[in-house]
């Protein structure tokens, strides 16, 4: 005879193997997937706890329960990922945003509060960072700019979705290679920081992510040099510079921009598991 499943023995059971496949949040990752294919909030699932399952459902919850088993993560599953508090379309070509980088959109957002900044974000990716900030700051205008053309397309998809197509720009480009001289008012950038060991040690999940947003050369501070030494030509005097570093690369990422004479060091600002993650500096006049 088959057996019932409901909502709750679902979810009970797929904690269990996901926890045995040693996934992170077993329990939330199990709640957003069957809630996904039920087409419903996760708190219908716990209101309707004894419901039953139909065979279409079961088949569907299966196939997502399979590729997270395989450690491809619930952003690549459903394509999508809250940042921010929007929606992101996210694919294998771009980085999945972390809730760590919220803290660098933050950070800008609060210091660009009231004015009409022109923003370059360098390595845009799926344009969570400038669209999140155009979406915070309503006078803002911002230009995404990504080596990967796949990228850029999804990229623009974000920005065409939320409705800020006409406030910003993309372009494909080798960090500031190809950039037109212009200048703004903030250049922000999370770039690939990893070093060639944390590569090697990567979660399986971030393997699905590009390499090419990932890595940041053997000392994972590739990225940084290059950019110290191409920005400052963009930003304006009194402009600002806000970057995302990896946990204790602070004092390496402060002497690198400092000792282009161009850049004072302003702050660093930590995530809230206390790890310093973002750098801010001000562009000398």
């Amino acid at each position: 005879m088959n057996k019932i499943w409901t909502i709750g023995a679902l979810l009970q059971w797929t904690q269990q193997y996901f926890a045995e496949k040693g996934i992170d949040s077993p329990r939330l990752d199990a709640e957003i997937l069957l809630a996904h294919v039920l087409k419903k909030e996760r708190i219908y699932l716990y209101a309707h706890y004894d419901e039953p399952m139909n065979g279409e459902e079961l088949a569907a919850y299966r196939e997502l329960v399979k590729k997270r088993g395989s450690r491809l993560s619930v952003a690549h599953i459903l394509g999508t990922k809250a940042f921010m508090g929007l929606d992101f379309k996210v694919s294998q070509d771009v980085l999945i945003p972390r809730p760590e980088t919220e803290m660098l959109v933050e950070t800008v957002a609060v210091a660009a509060k009231g004015t009409a900044p022109v923003i370059i974000d360098v390595g845009t990716g799926s344009g969570a960072i400038l669209l999140s900030l155009l979406s915070y700051l309503p006078e803002a205008t911002g230009m995404g700019i990504d080596i990967s053309p796949k990228a850029l397309a999804v990229a623009a998809e974000n920005g065409r979705h939320l409705g800020l197509e006409e406030r910003v720009t993309w372009m494909e480009s080798d960090l500031l290679a190809k950039v037109p001289s212009m200048a703004c008012d903030w250049l922000v950038s999370n770039p690939p920081y990893l070093t060639a060991k944390d590569m090697v040690e990567l979660q399986p999940e971030v393997r699905h992510d590009p390499e090419l947003a990932l890595y940041g050369g053997d000392d994972g501070l590739s990225i940084y040099r290059r950019l110290a030494a191409e920005s400052p030509a963009y930003v304006k005097g009194g402009g600002h510079c806000a970057v995302e570093i990896g946990a204790g690369q602070g004092p390496d990422v402060i002497d690198i921009f400092c000792q282009t004479g161009a850049y004072d060091y302003e702050q660093t600002v930590k995530d809230y598991g206390g790890i310093d993650r973002v750098l801010l500096f001000t562009r000398k006049e």
